[in-house]
């Protein structure tokens, strides 16, 4: 195993004490922002979706704008998924960390249409992923993204691996604890958001939807908890 320098596991101390911070659902920006410390990548994601949805709760630093149009990502991704070497359908229930050169060569990778449709308009040329343990049909990771030049090294991997456990155990805890039994899932994935201070705006970029479909989500939210503001919404949610 790699052997970890002693910075190393500071920056992995502070990606934990980040996550066991959160209170309101899954992991914030907070926990991406010490993840960018610990990991230096060009972007990082957490990502939470079920096998088969087109949609996805996804929070990540910084936001890229879109290449192509949004209108077009669903069907691209649709056509060139299978390309992917990283699938979650595969590797989901990986223990360890994933980089793109683990599973396969980087000139077979370039030969994708995945690559040439997603990663090279994008400016991505390297991607690691840690997965976190999910229900069956479902799947956890972080994400990372760098372009061309210096690829994951085995010391970032290690660090990962060091992390899984502890960030595993704190996700748990979600699961845990009681939800509003009112809210449909998209309503709770709205309501974590709305929790850890993101704008409708910002919220419609994660979840990959309009911000006039967030404002039509949370009001449902106000009419289904008897509340009238956002930050009633989250208090009465979460209030266990």
């Amino acid at each position: 195993m790699h052997e970890l320098r002693r910075q190393d596991v500071e920056r992995a101390l502070s990606v934990v004490e980040a996550a066991a911070g959160a209170r309101n659902g899954a992991f914030g920006l907070e926990v991406i922002d010490a993840l960018f410390d610990a990991v230096p990548s060009e972007q990082v994601a957490y990502v939470e979706w079920r096998f088969g949805d087109d949609a996805s709760m996804r929070i990540c630093r910084p936001e890229r704008e879109p290449r192509p149009a949004d209108a077009e990502l669903g069907e691209i991704l649709a056509a060139t998924c299978a390309t992917y070497p990283l699938r979650d359908v595969e590797h989901a229930a990986s223990v360890e960390p994933l980089r793109l050169t683990d599973v396969v060569q980087r000139r077979s990778l370039q030969e994708t249409s995945f690559y040439a449709c997603l990663m090279r308009p994008f400016g991505v040329e390297h991607e690691m992923k840690l997965w976190l343990p999910a229900p069956p049909g479902h799947s956890r990771f972080f994400e990372f993204s760098r372009g061309p030049g210096r690829n994951f090294a085995d010391g970032d991997r290690a660090l990962l691996a060091l992390l899984r456990p502890h960030l595993a155990k704190l996700r748990a805890r979600f699961d845990r604890r009681p939800h509003p039994p009112l809210l449909t899932e998209r309503e709770g994935d709205v309501l974590q958001l709305v929790a850890q201070g993101l704008t409708n705006r910002e919220i419609a970029q994660q979840l990959f939807i309009s911000p006039a479909t967030v404002r039509t989500h949370l009001e449902h939210v106000f009419e289904k908890l008897g509340v009238r503001s956002r930050a009633a919404a989250v208090s009465t949610a979460f209030a266990a």
